[in-house]
Order: C-alpha cells, then structure tokens, then sequence
C-alpha cells in the first residue's frame, strides 16, 4: 500500500444498536483472546458482536495513496475479520456475528465505532506492538478517547462456559456512579462476587509523618466509609442478588487494585478525560492499572 499525506479515510457512523458489542482484530494472539471475551461478553448480554478489522495508521509519503490501495487494504482487513467471525460463532454457537474490514486505522475505526457499542473490546496490543510494550498504541489510543465502556483484555482466555471470577470495582469521585452501575451489572449477568473499594491517602506535608493508633479510626476513614455506605445504598436495594462486599483502604489506589486483580474476572474504574498540555491523557492510576493489572480492565466514562 502506497503511504499518503492525506486524512485517512472515515466510515459513517453505525446507527445507535442496543445491546452491540465491538471487538477489535488483527490476527494476533493477544487480539484473539479479546474476541474470544468479547464473544462471551456479547453471549451473556443477549446482544450481537461486531468484528472490526482496520488498516494501518496513515504515514507521510511523498506519494498520494490511491482508491486501489484502500481496496487492497479493506480485502486484506476483511479477511482477517472474517476468519476471526468465524472463531468467534464457534465459541458460542448461535451467536450473531457481523465481520467488518476497514482501510482506516484501527484506532481511528474503533473510537468511531464506541459511540454507539454498549463495550468496545480491545487486547492489550497486536501485530505492530513491541515485544516488551505492555499495552500497545491503539489500546492507549481507546482508554483515552473511548465515547463508551472500553474492555482491555489480559490474562488467558477462560474455556467457554467457565464460571467468571470476581469483579472488583475502583471507586474514586463523589457522584461518579457509572463504574458502580457497570460492576453491579457485570455480577449479576455472571453470578459472581462485586468487591467495590475506595482509596485515600492523607494529604502529604515535607517533613511531616503522620502516626494514628490503628485502634482509633481518623475522621478520614470514618467519612471514606460513610462515602461507600452512601454510594452503595441504592445498590443494594436495585441489585439484592448481587453478593456485595466493600472496603475502604487507606494508602496508593493503584497498588492496592493490581493486587485486588490477581484472580479477579475484571476491574473496572472510572475515567474522566483529562485535557494538558500534550492532548487528551489518562490520569496515573489508570496507566499504572493498564499496564500490570493481572486481569481484564474496564474504562468507563463518567460525566
């Protein structure tokens, strides 16, 4: 394919589909174990999956790109999403699978198309990703722009019909109750326990330690807990089936949450866009959980 100065090419929009699953594809193994999620997530959900294949990122050329090369590309992408359709129907028999190749870049085609999906799935990076990279370009590119609930797959995918592990809930901002409501509906598809955790640090002063008697709990933990007891009550009351537990944990958000992974189905945080001086960013929570969490992670925007 020839390399082109010009914007890459972009696809309409689909029509708003309830209960639509988009997964992300390239061939590679870490691309396969996120159809394969994606594929049980559309399962448990009632809704229909959506396998998107998309060219490569545009690069500067000298040389125009042509209408041939774009068609090159979409047969190329199309036939790797229609192998990976057909992986994916025999996952889960009876599943309704649409297979959609693109010339635009993947990172490009998936944030077009999480407008309108109920989850967007992602592995944790593909065939052009370095070997050492823990989380590859185009799923850096989707937890920062994502419109709707974005899935970056880890960890080995699950036999088909396994009972899924806990999911495990990181909750942060007064009022920011979408993470809460994704979680609570995760465990009640699968049955599985909800462990819903609030972090806080005091604040830190040069020069000035801070000691307090386990024994008598600061003002701090007690308003933490009262946060939670909050934030859950209506819940509880909406989901009576779901098996709830919750902490408050005093100390670094994003070490105590890789922990909390190890053996969890998914984690799920809340994400709130951040825009610098270098463009939209993630906070350094979010890059840390990313990066080393030992299960599935969960971005989902809050207002």
């Amino acid at each position: 394919m020839s390399e082109t100065n010009e914007p890459p090419e972009e696809t309409p929009a689909p029509a708003p589909a309830a209960g639509r699953v988009v997964v992300g594809v390239d061939g590679s193994p870490h691309s396969l174990r996120a159809l394969d999620r994606a594929a049980d997530e559309a399962h448990r959900r009632g809704a229909e999956l959506e396998v998107v294949c998309g060219g490569l990122s545009a690069r500067r050329s000298a040389y125009p790109e042509t209408e041939a090369d774009r068609e090159r590309m979409r047969q190329a992408t199309r036939e790797v999403a229609v192998g990976a359709a057909d992986r994916a129907r025999e996952r889960v028999p009876g599943l309704t699978v649409t297979a959609i190749g693109l010339s635009e870049p993947a990172a490009d085609a998936l944030v077009h198309r999480s407008r309108t999906a109920e989850l967007t799935v992602v592995g944790t990076r593909g065939h052009g990703g370095f070997r050492g990279l823990m989380v590859g370009s185009v799923s850096l590119r989707l937890a920062a722009h994502a419109a709707g609930p974005l899935m970056v797959v880890r960890g080995d995918s699950p036999e088909p019909g396994a009972p899924p592990g806990e999911t495990v809930v990181g909750l942060k901002w007064e009022g920011a109750t979408e993470p809460v409501e994704f979680g609570f509906e995760a465990a009640r598809r699968t049955g599985a326990p909800l462990w819903v955790v609030h972090s806080w640090i005091y604040p830190m002063l040069p020069g000035v330690a801070l000691r307090l008697s386990p024994r008598e709990p600061s003002t701090e933990t007690k308003r933490a807990e009262q946060f939670l007891e909050d934030t859950l009550r209506p819940f509880r009351e909406r989901f009576p089936d779901v098996q709830l537990g919750a902490e408050q944990h005093q100390g670094q958000a994003a070490e105590h949450l890789i922990k909390l992974s190890e053996g969890a189905d998914m984690l799920v945080l809340g994400v709130r866009r951040q825009h610098r001086r270098l463009g939209l960013q993630l906070g350094p929570v979010v890059h840390q959980v990313l990066h080393h969490a030992k299960c599935s992670v969960v971005l989902v925007p809050v207002a």
